[in-house]
């Protein structure tokens, strides 16, 4: 059985910084130890390049979004030499060519199993965060994490049904077939998930995005 492990994938708004360093180090000694115990290791990276806090950058720096995106992906690739790192892969989203089709692929299965409908949402949406929040969830008006106010978007974006696998997110987690750990990490998941699971966004507006996005394959619903 091959152990995988990845880091998070970084928005490449800016260069990379110590809290980077630290992850990509702590994974790289989770692949090593359990090389060294014998096991096959796939040990992954990568950066998202689609996300609206690129594109904000790269317009506030006056720069094409591709040519941005490019060279800040450039500079997390670049700490794998630099931290000698033990990755075996490495992912640009907007360039490899591996990402899309996976993606595609991923978005027809759910879409031909029902998981997503359209929808017309008006919400406050942090662009730091890349995330709708309802005003209860703010903090005087302003993101808890970017301490700003988010903007009021209205759009027309596909949402997945996350509401009807509510059971079997539960089941998996209880049962140990997915394992959280520490203990008080699980614990913090079932009762957010007792709390609630919303439906959410998995799209945005192309024009919002000025075109610097992966355009969703046809979409059939049911």
């Amino acid at each position: 059985m091959t152990y995988y492990v990845t880091t998070a994938i970084p928005y490449v708004n800016a260069e990379p910084h110590l809290g980077h360093c630290l992850e990509y180090v702590q994974t790289d000694v989770l692949a090593r130890h359990h090389r060294l115990r014998g096991q096959d290791v796939r040990f992954l990276s990568g950066t998202d390049d689609h996300a609206m806090k690129n594109v904000t950058a790269a317009r506030e720096a006056g720069e094409d979004v591709a040519a941005f995106v490019a060279h800040n992906g450039q500079r997390f690739a670049d700490l794998g030499d630099l931290l000698e790192l033990s990755w075996d892969d490495f992912i640009h989203t907007s360039s490899d060519p591996r990402h899309r089709p996976a993606v595609e692929k991923a978005w027809t299965l759910c879409a031909e199993r029902g998981d997503f409908y359209q929808k017309s949402y008006t919400g406050l949406y942090c662009t730091g965060c890349e995330q709708f929040y309802t005003p209860d969830e703010l903090v005087h008006g302003l993101c808890r994490e970017h301490n700003r106010p988010p903007e009021h978007v209205t759009e027309n974006n596909w949402f997945f049904r996350l509401t009807r696998y509510t059971d079997r997110i539960r089941e998996v987690i209880t049962s140990g077939e997915v394992e959280i750990q520490p203990v008080q990490k699980r614990n913090e998941v079932l009762a957010f998930i007792d709390s609630g699971l919303q439906d959410f966004s998995v799209s945005r507006p192309m024009a919002r995005a000025a075109g610097w996005a992966s355009r969703s394959p046809a979409t059939a619903t049911r």
